[in-house]
């Protein structure tokens, strides 16, 4: 959500200027101004208490991943890993969040994601060894 918003900001210079960005016109701009305007209300209606619990649950478990890779023990890195990634899926402050920002990444220019540093070549297995 932080690149979301970033990336509106640095977009408003040329909303207010008129100017065509990334393919978008004033008017797209504008819907897409409006569909994070909605974003943040829905937002603000999230538990925070329970969004850092989930956060805490996700250091806890990248702390513990990170310990089984330096042991050697990548299967079971991998099987706390799959197992947390169920868990996500059925936490209901992370399928809420998951709701508000729906319809947001048709809203984003394609050319923005230039700016990742992942290859598209490059895979790493659960403990960052390239594959």
């Amino acid at each position: 959500m932080k690149k979301i918003i970033f990336t509106i900001f640095l977009l408003l210079p040329f909303v207010a200027s008129g100017q065509n960005v990334g393919g978008m016109d004033q008017a797209q701009m504008q819907q897409m101004m409006q569909k994070m305007q909605g974003m943040q209300a829905c937002m603000a209606g999230i538990n925070k208490d329970d969004l850092k619990a989930f956060e805490q649950r996700a250091k806890q478990l990248g702390a513990e991943v990170k310990a089984l890779c330096a042991s050697g023990n990548k299967s079971e890195a991998m099987a706390k890993a799959m197992s947390f990634g169920k868990e996500a899926e059925s936490n209901s402050t992370l399928q809420a969040m998951k709701k508000c920002g729906e319809g947001m990444p048709q809203m984003i220019p394609k050319d923005l994601g230039q700016f990742s540093n992942n290859s598209a070549n490059e895979h790493k297995d659960i403990c960052g060894q390239t594959q």
